[in-house]
């Protein structure tokens, strides 16, 4: 008799914590969707590349794609050097942010004048094509606009790559 009682008391108390859990998680559900600061239900990616890009004007794959048959762009590849060796785009440059002051002359030479400089990393979450492009824009160089989502939009759409350089 004693097993059954205490079988019974056990099932009661999961069924309570599970109307309190789920009592909880609608109370926090409503007053989550009526609060203007509540968080969002689905994360967004959006937010973040409008920081990152705040103060730049950023570039779209056809532009950079026209500007490169035109040869009137320095693609300039922000990723680490082993991502640059497995592939960049034809004639860029590996210049990762933190060598960006180092190698300003450098740049300034290679980039005629009219040229536009192109920065460009992995994707949208990468943040190093605006970084870079910050950072030139910083040591006086007017025209740099990052690449929106850089290597991997390039790559699916299948312009050119090349690998191995510097």
């Amino acid at each position: 008799m004693d097993l059954n009682n205490g079988i019974q008391r056990l099932r009661t108390g999961v069924r309570q914590g599970i109307v309190l859990i789920a009592l909880g998680l609608l109370i926090g559900s409503g007053f989550n969707s009526f609060n203007p600061k509540g968080i969002p239900w689905v994360g967004s990616k959006e937010p973040e590349a409008t920081v990152m890009y705040e103060g730049l004007q950023t570039m779209s794959l056809e532009e950079a794609k026209t500007l490169y048959e035109a040869g009137v762009a320095l693609f300039l590849d922000a990723r680490d050097y082993e991502a640059f060796q497995k592939g960049h785009l034809p004639g860029a440059l590996n210049i990762p942010p933190q060598e960006a002051e180092s190698r300003i002359s450098e740049i300034k030479e290679m980039a005629d004048a009219g040229m536009t400089v192109v920065t460009y990393c992995h994707g949208i979450d990468c943040s190093l094509a605006a970084n870079l492009a910050h950072a030139l824009q910083a040591q006086g160089l007017p025209s740099v606009r990052p690449l929106i989502n850089g290597w991997g939009d390039w790559v699916d759409a299948g312009y050119p790559v090349e690998s191995g350089g510097s």
